[in-house]
This record gives C-alpha cells, structure tokens and sequence, in this order.
C-alpha cells in the first residue's frame, strides 16, 4: 500500500489546487504545498469568512458518508484578504468502505468576481429598462390624451371654418364662380386637414392594448361592404370574395385594415375603368408572404387584389411609411397615413403586410395573420 499512497500523494502534490485528505476520524492526514498558502497548520483549516458556514454543511455530509461540494471564501495569510474557492471533498472507498476523504480548494475568484460584476451590471440594466419602460408608459398615456385633446380642440374650429365657408358661398356669393372657386379650395383644404387629424388620432390610438378575440372574418367583411355599399354602386365595382376563416383578432384594428385596403382598391381605380376587388385566402405552415399552402397550417394568407392604377414596386418600402403618399393629392384625396395605420395593426398582431403591383394594372396587398395569438395582451379599457 505504501508505493500507491506516495504516488498518489504525488499526484495530489502536483495539482494547481489546494488539495488534502482527511482520515475517518475526521483529522487532517495530508495536505500539499498550496495549503500553506492559508494556513500554517497541518491541522488546522483555513481561515474560512466568518458568513460562510462550509463546516457546518460539510460536517453533515461526513457523518453521512456523502460527497460534498459548495463555495466559500478563505483568507490568505500574507495579504489577509478572502478570495472564493469551491470546495470538493469525496469519498475513497475501499471493499465498500470509505478508508479516507479527498478534498480540494479550487480558485474561482476571478470567476466569481466576474460574475458579480455582470450581476449588478444586468441588475443595474434591468433596473433601468424597467425605469425606461415606466417612462414610454407614462409618456404613452401622456401622448394618447395630448393627442385626443388637440384632435377635438383643432377638429372645432376646422368644422366652424366649414360651416361657414358653405354659409357665404351660399348666401353672397351667388353667381360669383371665381370667389366660389377660392372658398371651395378653403373648404376642401380643411376637410383634408380634419381627415388628416382623424387618421392621426387612430394611429396614436393603436398602441393602447387591447383584447383579441375570434373574430369571424366574413361577418367583419360583410359590414365593411355595407358601409362601402354605396361607393360600390357608383363606382360600379365588382368585388369577388373567398370564404375567410375564423381568426384571433382585435376586431376594430382589423376591421381597420380591410377597411383602408378596399378604400384604396375602390379610390385608386383607373378612368373609365369599373374597379374589381379579388378577396382571397388560404392556410399556410409558416409566417411568410410567399410559400406552399397546408390545410392545417397555423397561418392564414389573405390577398387582396385590384386592377387599378398600381404603382412602381421600387416603392414598396415607402407606402407603409407614415405620410408617404405616391398618388397627386389633387387627383386623390387621402393623408398617407392609412397604410401606416395597417402596418402597425400587422405588427401588433404578429403578422405580415406586403404588397406586390405593376403600374396601371394594379396591386395585391398580402396579409399573414395567425390564427392563435400565443401571448394576447390582457386586456384593458380603452379612451374614447
């Protein structure tokens, strides 16, 4: 036994560890040369931090036979300074019996120190992102009632300038076409101007939270048509429809979409052309514009299709830009938000809008929406 228990002394000696071991009886029976370092006693530990309690734990674990593992701090002799060691003490057994223990003090002070640095700093992190997110919140609601107040207080006068304006073309300037023609201009520039306001008020709108629910797509689409009900006559407009699912939804943002995508396929029409408006929809396995369909997909691919004055695809990425408008305001009337306002209800659903057209032959517009919302916002009341 002699020639094993110097080699393994050997080895012990010329581990980069402290390293010892301990008898049955629990006394201290060898230790290497890096025990020195913290203690100058063959039979005395370490002096361990005074919060640490390491011998209490491990002591449960010797009279039990287990092994044993945990971290603690140890003060070096010369500096007098703790630093962090994980301990290890096992087992030898021998025919089944435990003959002696095997311990060693493995530096990780650098490690540890690390590791709270990168603590605090993602404690400090958290902290302020938490901070920042009170803040948008604050500033959100903040936002959301500016935005409300300014609409009525500015809508109020536009709808006086309106009111009027018709009152003296009516009743003193008849026969006078030239100044009727300066009051129309007046009068149509602050109908844009309350439009304008509207559609900026829907758009601060879309980031309260709000419920999804199912939401039957047919029914929606058959209101949407009954309000363009007359549009629709006059423009003499076909409108062709495929059987559209049931999707978790927030009804009124969707409704929206649908709403600004037909407007546009209705308004954007060519001259002497009666618009055509192709609604279709399909299943799809994967959150993409393009791709092969499954009938038991997660997605569903909704299109929108019309024939009319399309435009340059080069611009694709500019119409679902706010206020980006690529139309002559005086020949279509519109404040380049409404595309805007689709995008974001996209998003907020998790799901995609694209487009794809070709000048004076018209456009597709792409919905992807999923069928169920994997984490639906809890709902909240939201401000008239």
């Amino acid at each position: 036994m002699r020639p094993v228990w110097t080699s393994f002394q050997f080895i012990l000696e010329s581990l980069p560890q402290i390293a010892f071991t301990i008898r049955t009886d629990g006394k201290i029976e060898y230790v290497n040369k890096h025990w020195f370092q913290y203690s100058a006693d063959t039979q005395a530990f370490p002096d361990i931090h005074p919060d640490d309690h390491i011998c209490d734990q491990w002591q449960k674990h010797f009279e039990n036979g287990l092994e044993f593992s945990g971290e603690t701090r140890l003060k070096h002799l010369t500096t007098g300074d703790y630093k962090y060691f994980l301990l290890k003490i096992i087992p030898v057994l021998q025919h089944g019996a435990i003959v002696r223990w095997v311990g060693t003090f493995t530096d990780i002070h650098q490690q540890k120190i690390a590791n709270e640095i990168l603590e605090h700093k993602v404690e400090l992190r958290t902290r302020e992102l938490l901070d920042k997110n009170s803040e948008l919140e604050t500033t959100n609601h903040e936002l959301q009632q500016f935005a409300w107040v300014v609409s009525h207080d500015l809508k109020e006068p536009l709808r006086k300038i309106q009111t009027f304006s018709h009152l003296i073309k009516d009743k003193y300037l008849t026969g006078n076409d030239e100044a009727i023609s300066y009051l129309n201009r007046s009068i149509s520039s602050s109908a844009r101007m309350s439009r304008l306001i509207s559609d900026l008020l829907d758009y601060s709108r879309l980031s309260v939270t709000a419920h999804f629910q199912p939401t039957d797509l047919n029914a929606l689409l058959d209101e949407l048509l009954a309000d363009f009900d007359e549009t629709i006559r006059e423009k003499k407009a076909i409108i062709r429809r495929a059987h559209l699912p049931v999707v978790e939804t927030i009804p009124s943002q969707i409704r929206q979409v649908f709403q600004n995508l037909i407007s546009n396929a209705l308004k954007f029409s060519r001259p002497d052309v009666a618009p055509q408006v192709d609604i279709r929809c399909e299943t799809i396995p994967h959150k993409e514009l393009t791709g092969a369909t499954s009938p038991g997909g997660p997605f569903c691919r909704i299109t929108i299709a019309d024939n009319g004055i399309g435009f340059d695809e080069k611009f694709l990425d500019r119409i679902f830009v706010i206020f980006q408008r690529l139309n002559n305001i005086n020949a279509y009337e519109g404040t380049g938000i409404g595309l805007a306002i689709a995008k974001k209800i996209m998003d907020k659903h998790n799901g995609l809008i694209s487009a794809r057209s070709t000048e004076n032959e018209g456009s597709e517009f792409i919905l992807v929406l999923p069928f169920v919302q994997e984490q639906a916002p809890a709902p909240v009341k939201t401000e008239n």
